[in-house]
């Protein structure tokens, strides 16, 4: 019994993975921040509630609007690039760029909205700064991104990433 081969649209299933993100990313949110005790002790972690008005490590501070256009260049930028070379990128490149671009809209979308974006995981046994499930999607879709270019996990066993 033959097989048939599934072909995504890479740009469909982007999209699709994308605004999935942003909908885990923001019930999620809502969720911890609605239903769990601020201050929640848990063996590895706890549930703070912090709002920074700036960048990564609270750099920036008080600077939203210049966040937000850099963020907003960002996401067009990296779906511009995916659009124009579709054919290029393979389902795992889509997945890992929908991730990243979905972690940058939605802090952008508190940032806009709130002033601020809502930080509320501190893990308890290493030093770092608390963050949210929106930094969570931005750092793994980077990392992996480059774990892709570097490791050349190809489509199709080409030069496409």
């Amino acid at each position: 019994m033959k097989t048939k081969k599934f072909n995504l649209n890479p740009v469909t299933y982007f999209f699709a993975c994308f605004i999935t993100m942003i909908a885990f990313d923001m019930v999620f949110t809502d969720y911890i921040l609605h239903n769990i005790f601020v201050s929640s002790d848990f063996r590895f972690l706890d549930i703070v509630y912090i709002e920074n008005t700036g960048a990564a490590f609270s750099s920036f501070p008080h600077s939203a609007i210049f966040l937000a256009i850099i963020s907003i260049l960002a996401v067009i930028l990296i779906m511009a690039e995916l659009y124009r070379n579709k054919d290029k990128y393979s389902i795992l490149t889509c997945f890992f760029s929908a991730m990243l671009c979905a972690g940058i809209t939605c802090n952008t979308y508190e940032r806009l909205s709130l002033g601020y974006v809502r930080d509320y995981i501190n893990l308890k046994f290493i030093k770092f700064p608390v963050f949210n499930i929106s930094d969570v999607l931005i750092n793994l879709g980077v990392l992996a991104i480059i774990v892709l270019i570097i490791t050349k996990k190809y489509k199709n066993e080409k030069t496409d990433i």
